[in-house]
């Protein structure tokens, strides 16, 4: 059974990595407010504020509160291999969002989600709720 220490390391890497994306985003939509543009936030990074909570709220959290408990490690544990997964699907998610890669070109006025985002973005959730049914029917 992974240790709680490595759990919490697990989520925090993901968290960092998540966080520092989204300051990227946000500083990208606060430019094209001040040209007057159109702003919202992608599905794709509702991935990452999904990992970042997850791991937070889910992992880090009841390390803390409960340390040394196999039930919370195990929990735990499932929540990383979610977020994990989560992380990972804002790549291609964030590709399709802009066009540049998995679909379509845009020929049209930027649509939120984009079609082909939207695909991403639900294929990555059903793969990160996969990941964690998978960790928590595993036997450590």
């Amino acid at each position: 059974m992974p240790d709680t220490a490595t759990l919490a390391t697990i989520a925090s890497i993901i968290s960092g990595f998540a966080i520092t994306a989204l300051v990227f985003r946000i500083q990208r939509e606060l430019e094209m407010a001040s040209k007057v543009e159109r702003t919202w936030v992608p599905w794709a990074d509702c991935l990452l504020i999904g990992a970042v909570l997850i791991s937070l709220l889910l992992v880090v959290l009841p390390v803390v509160l409960f340390p040394g408990s196999p039930t919370v490690s195990k929990f735990s544990a499932s929540m990383c291999a979610a977020s994990a997964v989560l992380v990972s699907g804002y790549v291609p998610s964030i590709l399709a969002h802009y066009g540049l890669a998995f679909g379509r070109k845009r020929s049209s006025p930027a649509v939120n989600p984009e079609p082909d985002e939207r695909k991403w973005v639900y294929v990555t959730i059903l793969c990160s709720l996969a990941a964690m049914v998978a960790v928590l029917l595993k036997r450590f």
